[in-house]
């Protein structure tokens, strides 16, 4: 039923819940999961800003230490090579729609944590933006407030 699956991460919402939903459903159907980190480049670095590290070397460094993180929740959460690692640059919602249907993608799995008010007024969610940007199933994960970080 979904041969891959895409579990983007940002490093601030839990993604264990999440993860293990996709693992299970990957093994189910034999398939594979994608984790993916967007690096955010519409927000430049206050270092950048004051000339303390050059662009491409903020960028890059972003990239390693994505790219260091989605390895670390790999090797916590037992995947295996069925779990591919990739760290993209762009806008969070718009690269994780773009690389559900470039990958080939059967299925995205999100959290959220079923935000309110002004907080959700003034940023919004990507997991909401994803849901209208994606050609393609999007599984919502509410997580409790309990819920434990990535």
């Amino acid at each position: 039923m979904f041969s891959k699956i895409l579990v983007p991460v940002d490093f601030t919402e839990p993604v264990r819940a999440p993860l293990k939903m996709a693992l299970e459903l990957a093994r189910l159907s034999h398939g594979s999961v994608v984790l993916l980190a967007v690096v955010d480049d519409s927000f430049p670095n206050p270092d950048i800003l004051s000339f303390q590290m050059p662009w491409a070397d903020y960028y890059r460094h972003l990239r390693d230490a994505a790219q260091e993180k989605l390895e670390e929740l790999k090797r916590k959460v037992g995947g295996g090579s069925e779990v591919e690692v990739c760290v993209v640059r762009g806008h969070p919602a718009r690269r994780i729609a773009e690389f559900a249907a470039q990958e080939g993608c059967d299925l995205i799995v999100m959290a959220t944590h079923g935000a309110s008010g002004l907080h959700h007024a003034l940023v919004g969610s990507v997991t909401r933006k994803v849901l209208h940007l994606a050609d393609r199933p999007v599984l919502v994960v509410r997580l409790a407030a309990g819920d434990e970080k990535a």
